[in-house]
Order: C-alpha cells, then sequence, then structure tokens
C-alpha cells in the first residue's frame, strides 16, 4: 500500500476522536503500568533515570566483524540492569532503547525523598554493575563498556500508545524528557530537582560540573551504594552482581546468538537471542522537535495536559501507520516523542529499500507540517527531524525473560540517530551510503550540511518527492525542480564525504581518554 494524503488525515481524524472522553488521573498507590490505556492515562511523581552505554557504538565499530558477540553482552548487561531496577530496588523499568535503559522510581507514593534516592543509587549501581559485568567477560581494557546515568524529578503522564499488539507505554513530561538530556561523558548526573530530595547522607558525594550548575555529579564507590541502600531496605550489592553475571556468562556462552538473514517480512514476536535476523536496510529516526518544550509550557496552564495527550496518540498513530502500513518497514520502538523504524523491504532490492526510507521520511513531513494542524491543536503540530542511515543491523528482542525490548543494533542505527539529532526540526538528513544509493533524481533534493555530517533538505516533502520523481525522465524538469530546492550541482562520487569515519583515538573507550 503506498502513502495517502487523504486517507492519511482520515486516519488522524479517526485517532483523535478515538480518545474523545480523554480522563486523567493521579496515581496513588503502586500500580500495574499494564492496565493504563490510551483513554485513561495516570498522572505519576516519580523520578525518572536513564543509564545509557556510551561507547556502545564505538565498539560495534571496533567489533563490525562481530555483532552477535556485542548482542550478547548487551542481552547479559540489560537482563542484570532489569534484575537491579526491579528485584533489588523495587524501580520500574520502562524499557530498553537499545544501550541505553529508561526507568521510573515511584514507590512509595507517599515519600518523594525515597524516589529520589532509589533513582540516584539505582544508577549508581548500575555503574559499578558495568565495570563488574567488563571483569566477568574479561574484556581487554580497549573494549570496556563505559555507562552515564541522568535523572530528573515531577510529574508525568504515563499512557499507551500504538494499534492493536504493537503498543508500548510511554510518559510525558518533564522529567522523561530531561533526564535524557542531561547525560554526559561517563558520569552520574542528577537534576537540582533531584538533588534536592536528596538526604543529607548525598552531600559529600555531590559536585557541580564546570559546565552546567543545573545539574549535579554523584560519585560514590560501590560499599558506600550498598551501605546507603541497606539503610532503606534495598538488596542490591556488588556480590549479588557479581554471582547473577558469572551465571548469565555461563548461560548464554560466547556463540549463543543465532542469527539468519531476513528473506521477508520481520515478525517481532517471534524475535529472541536464538532468533536474530540480519538485515541491510535504512535505520530511520523521526523525532519531534520542541514538543518537550511545548509540554512544559502546557503543564503550567493545564495540569492534566488533555489536548497534549490526544495530540501525542494522533502523532504517533500516524507515524506508525505510515511506516508499517504505508511502506512495510518494521517498527523498532517509540523513544519519548521519536520513533526508530527501520526501511528494509524489498530484501532484495536495496535501491528500492532505500528509495522508499526517503519517501517514507517525506511523508512524515507532510504529515507533521500539513496534517497534524488540521486534527490537533496548532501549537502542538511540531516539525519532526528525520535521520536516516543505510547499513546492516541485527534485529532482536533482548532483556529480562518475560519483558524483553526489541532492539535493533549495528552502526548505521547509532549513524541515524546522531544525523537526525544534529538536525532541525523540518528537516531530513541522510547518511553518505544512503545518499549514494538514491538515483539521480532525488540526490538532487539534498545538499550537503557539513554542521550536520549529512545531506539534508529541508524542503523534500511528499508532494515535492512525487513532482521530482514524476520529473525523472525530463532533464529540464528536473534542473526547475532542482533549482527550486536551492540544490547545488551534486554528484555522488565526487561530493560523497566520509563523515562515518571515526578518528582512531576516538575508537578507544570514552573513559580511557
Amino acid at each position: 500500500m503506498s502513502w495517502d494524503y487523504n486517507r492519511t488525515l482520515e486516519r488522524a481524524r479517526t485517532d483523535y476522536d478515538q480518545t474523545e472522553g480523554l480522563t486523567v488521573t493521579d496515581v496513588t498507590r503502586e500500580i500495574d503500568f499494564d492496565n493504563i490505556s490510551r483513554r485513561h492515562p495516570r498522572r505519576v511523581r516519580g523520578t525518572h533515570l536513564y543509564v545509557e552505554v556510551d561507547n556502545f557504538n564505538r565498539l560495534l565499530r571496533i567489533q563490525e566483524d562481530d555483532p552477535e558477540e556485542m548482542l550478547r553482552r548487551l542481552h547479559i548487561l540489560a537482563r542484570e540492569s532489569s534484575t537491579v531496577i526491579g528485584n533489588d530496588f523495587d524501580g520500574f523499568k520502562v524499557h530498553f532503547q537499545g544501550p541505553k535503559v529508561h526507568a521510573l522510581a515511584y514507590r512509595p507514593v507517599s515519600s518523594e525523598v525515597i524516589m529520589a534516592t532509589k533513582a540516584t543509587l539505582i544508577m549508581l549501581a548500575l555503574k559499578h554493575v558495568t565495570t563488574t559485568f567488563n571483569d566477568v567477560l574479561d574484556l581487554t581494557p580497549a573494549t570496556h563498556w563505559c555507562v552515564r546515568g541522568g535523572g530528573d524529578h515531577g510529574v508525568s503522564l504515563a499512557t499507551r500508545s500504538g494499534t492493536g499488539g504493537d503498543q508500548e507505554m510511554l510518559f510525558l513530561g518533564s522529567p522523561a524528557n530531561h533526564a535524557a538530556k542531561i547525560l554526559s561523558g561517563t558520569s552520574v548526573r542528577v537534576t537540582a530537582a533531584v538533588a534536592e530530595l536528596l538526604p543529607d547522607e548525598f552531600d559529600t558525594y555531590l559536585s557541580t560540573p564546570s559546565s552546567d550548575d543545573s545539574v549535579r555529579i554523584v560519585t560514590m564507590v560501590a560499599t558506600q551504594v550498598e551501605a546507603l541502600a541497606a539503610d532503606y531496605g534495598w538488596t542490591w550489592t556488588l556480590e549479588r552482581t557479581r554471582s547473577r553475571l558469572e551465571q548469565a556468562a555461563i548461560s548464554h556462552p560466547a556463540g549463543c546468538v543465532t542469527v539468519s538473514n531476513a528473506t521477508g517480512p520481520i515478525d517481532k514476536d517471534s524475535l529472541a537471542i536464538s532468533q536474530t535476523k540480519r538485515v541491510r536496510g535504512v535505520s530511520v529516526f523521526a523525532d519531534v522537535d520542541g514538543f518537550t518544550d511545548y509540554i512544559d509550557d502546557l503543564v503550567r496552564r493545564d495540569a492534566d495536559m488533555v489536548e497534549a495527550v490526544r495530540a501525542f496518540h494522533v502523532l504517533r498513530s500516524t507515524m506508525r501507520d505510515a511506516a508499517v502500513i504505508d511502506f512495510d518497514a518494521l517498527r523498532i520502538q517509540y523513544q519519548g516523542d521519536r520513533m526508530q523504524a527501520l526501511c528494509y523491504q524489498p530484501v532484495d532490492d536495496e535501491v528500492v529499500a532505500v528509495l522508499r526510507a526517503v519517501e517514507l521520511a517525506a511523508a512524515l513531513k507532510t504529515i507533521t507540517d500539513e496534517i497534524l494542524p488540521q486534527v490537533v491543536a496548532p501549537e502542538a503540530a511540531k516539525p519532526l527531524a528525520i535521520g536516516l542511515a543505510l547499513g546492516e543491523v541485527l534485529v532482536s528482542r533482548m532483556g529480562q525473560h518475560g519483558d524483553p525490548d526489541v532492539v535493533a543494533i549495528g552502526p548505521s542505527v547509532g549513524q541515524a540517530a546522531a544525523i537526525q539529532q544534529r538536525l532541525p526540526g523540518g528537516t531530513i538528513g541522510l547518511s553518505a551510503d544512503t545518499y549514494a544509493a538514491l538515483p539521480d533524481w532525488l540526490q538532487a533534493a539534498f545538499i550537503r550540511d557539513r554542521s550536520a555530517l549529512a545531506w539534508v533538505s529541508d524542503a523534500l516533502n511528499y508532494d515535492r518527492f512525487v513532482d521530482l520523481k514524476v520529473s525523472e525522465s525530463d532533464a529540464p524538469g528536473l534542473a526547475a525542480a532542482t533549482g527550486a530546492l536551492g540544490t547545488a550541482a551534486v554528484g555522488p562520487a565526487a561530493l560523497l564525504m566520509v563523515e562515518d569515519r571515526v578518528p582512531p583515538h576516538e575508537l578507544r573507550p570514552w573513559c580511557q581518554r
């Protein structure tokens, strides 16, 4: 099925109507987040945290010939991280975004001090978990995994978005976004909102980075984390972690990841470490630019954020339907206000798959620029920043048994995400390999942007894509279209730049520099 403007507009209107009567209530006790529905989101006060393997993509480049081993290691670390979060500290794991875990501390609902303390200790514990992980797996210093953490406290809305069985939990609000934004270096960082809640015992462990006085760095050795955890009745110890990691390394030995080439549509439900798919395709990251600021401003005027939640459901549904239904892409996951997808079909025709990925990006731009403003509050219709990168990836599900997360790993995944993060809203950016795989008539829509390290267009919506395609066999028409885009003359062989070639010193783990 191809993309159609009017059909998408009708979908958006239907999605909006389905949230009519949406009501927001407070979380007043421990709840099962699986019971949260689209029309009944819950307001949650708590501390959001992210812990990320900062050098994961650099290590993938070093071990590009053995991504299966990187997936095995990530699976082992994810399992232990889930156990630490959920069992040792009674936190709530939201999901793994590849090498980054998102979690929430919201219990007990009567004590914000304990929420902030729990979240901070989880991040510190996971930092020590990773050091032990390096030791148990006998990794060389050059291949050590290094992590960083970020935490923020406040109120967010928990809701569920998606279609049928293709749904995910999401949290709207400042804490869920700002916790990720303060990740930096290899330290554990918290916002002032968290630092102010931490008990006096933390004072000697807090410092202020010279680059940002709005956050605090928290530093503790493992024995100090263990002691404070025990004071609050939490059970984490480094010895427990080591024992579990040693057992995991035995039960998931080198070579346990079984990979087969994808020959058609990938069924996410059938994925596992032992049933991983390898495929060459285009990783797509589409992020709503400015939605965090919109939410922050709206909270001050409307604590329920009803219209924001309705707009977000429409946005996610229309983006998902365009990717999955109209372009046969695989939606990997939602990451807050960002969607990650993989365009890989047809699996036997890379040129067509790449072309369809760019066509999807053009359709997504039209959705947010033209369709959403007709359906939701205009101020909620924010533009997308879209990054695309071609490459071979492994698609699998990993983590704790019974609660796995779909992941796609490969150098191109991190590359697409990085391109997206460097772009302003309303812009599509391509890696060099993606650009090189396009036909000449579509290359004409992009210019080289050195600051974004990508081939970029801020004018390629769906209508322009169709116009260029129609002009394919008409040289004068193509020249006119190229001029309209303000594009310089391009030639893939002459202008391709090696933005993906990492300088040798950057191949070393961040913590070793």
